[in-house]
């Protein structure tokens, strides 16, 4: 979601996604939720960071569960690092419509995030 959300800003940027432990599929809430804002997740596949070990990257931008100090981040190549700390919406919902609106929280937050990391870092 960060990824989409940030090259909605602008899409000449050169936008690396990917995670420790990627799953095969994007979830279809997420997607859902995306597209409520304009946003197609629908393209996306998610990628395991080992793709992309080996380049040098400006700015490494780490979103998941727990603080930046909990994370294990893999050697990788960055001149700047962000955290952005989410509890997943899929985790502990007890049904769709509850994992619905985590996912529309997290997704308001990457925006205000993403659009402040835009704004006011990148350009």
């Amino acid at each position: 979601m960060a990824e989409a959300v940030l090259r909605s800003f602008n899409t000449e940027l050169e936008i690396h996604s990917a995670g420790l432990k990627p799953v095969n599929h994007v979830s279809p809430i997420a997607i859902e939720v995306m597209a409520e804002i304009g946003i197609d997740l629908q393209p996306s596949i998610p990628h395991d960071f080992n793709e992309f070990k080996d380049l040098e990257i400006d700015y490494l931008i780490t979103v998941g569960e727990g603080t930046l100090e909990e994370l294990l981040i893999p050697k990788i190549n960055y001149k700047r690092k962000l955290h952005l700390g989410f509890r997943s919406p899929y985790k502990g919902s007890k049904c769709q419509n509850e994992i619905r609106e985590k996912c529309r929280e997290v997704r308001d937050e990457l925006l205000a995030e993403m659009d402040y990391f835009y704004n006011r870092i990148l350009t």
